[in-house]
């Protein structure tokens, strides 16, 4: 029974991403200005749809055309083909492109956390992980950096195969890997099924930067009123979030086709905010580094735009 539900969902997972891609090929109207986007398909990107659900978008001007990926990596390299305006996307891929040479803004963040580590129901301690195999996202992703972490941390080792979440929570559910590391709301997902939740993102990195809001530099120089408007209301999205949890969760649960109950535990594991922690993005940085996916240290400064509307939106 368990393995045919979570089949259904990884169908609609697919389907849902499909659906979402051929609804939104807008590219003009009215003479207002449409903006690309590129966000997750999953609730990591909350505010987004928040907003996008209220119309705080079209009440200040602005069109979305929207695309979804399943990672961070995989709208990121999107990102980097230049096809895409403003993404909301995970620290990790977005360090990464700008590492590669694309000229890319870190303008906000949106939330903090939401990546763990599931396994076998047999598996109850992150230290049984020894010897095992373990999935996640590709290298330079938060569920790639969150093993290696793990494994520092613990000093354990495994063998670690790279899938997007939808495939790990099926390779999870039919034994072809012991364990995953996953974003949220995959992970509340596989605790619905019956998995164990061995290891959260808060319990390695208490203040781990999660997804942020970025944009070409190009697009930062020739609209930066549209930027700093864009980050209001997603601002306003993640008030709304926290002072409204239960309605937020049933929105987020409409658009990503998924359980209600599931979005609202999921948004429990997240801390929902804009502000960049400039420290936490360089301790991010250096971890990259230390793990090679970066070949240089990117200079913070360079990789962050600082709103010039006093420290609401950053801090040191």
């Amino acid at each position: 029974m368990y393995k045919w539900y979570a089949v259904f969902i990884v169908i609609g997972i697919v389907i849902g991403i499909g659906l979402v891609c051929l609804a939104n090929r807008l590219e003009e109207f009215n003479g207002k200005k449409v903006v690309k986007f590129a966000v997750e398909f999953n609730d990591h990107s909350a505010a987004f749809w928040i907003a996008l659900d209220k119309g705080w978008f079209e009440e200040k001007g602005i069109i979305v055309n929207y695309k979804v990926f399943s990672t961070g990596l995989e709208l990121a390299t999107a990102m980097a083909k230049g096809d895409i305006d403003v993404a909301i996307a995970c620290l990790g891929p977005l360090l990464t492109i700008k590492s590669r040479g694309y000229p890319v803004k870190l303008v906000a963040m949106v939330h903090l956390h939401g990546y763990a580590i599931v396994a076998r129901k047999d598996i109850e301690d992150v230290k049984d992980l020894m010897g095992k195999t373990v999935s996640s996202s590709a290298p330079g992703s938060p569920t790639w950096l969150l093993l290696e972490l793990v494994k520092e941390r613990y000093n354990i080792s495994f063998r670690t195969v790279r899938m997007p979440p939808y495939i790990a929570l099926n390779a999870l559910v039919n034994g072809r890997i012991d364990a995953a590391s996953l974003p949220e709301h995959y992970v509340t997902l596989a605790q619905y099924l019956g998995y164990n939740v061995v290891v959260r993102s808060q319990e390695i990195w208490p203040r781990m930067p999660g997804s942020g809001i970025a944009v070409s530099e190009e697009f930062l120089v020739k609209h930066k009123d549209i930027v700093e408007e864009i980050v209001e209301i997603i601002k306003r999205a993640v008030e709304y979030i926290n002072k409204n949890p239960d309605k937020a969760a049933e929105i987020v649960a409409k658009h990503l086709a998924t359980s209600p109950n599931i979005i609202r535990d999921s948004m429990h594991n997240l801390e929902y905010t804009i502000l960049i922690n400039k420290t936490e993005v360089l301790r991010y940085i250096n971890y990259m580094y230390s793990y090679k996916i970066l070949s240089k240290k990117i200079d913070l400064d360079e990789f962050v735009y600082e709103i010039p509307r006093g420290d609401q939106y950053t801090s040191k």
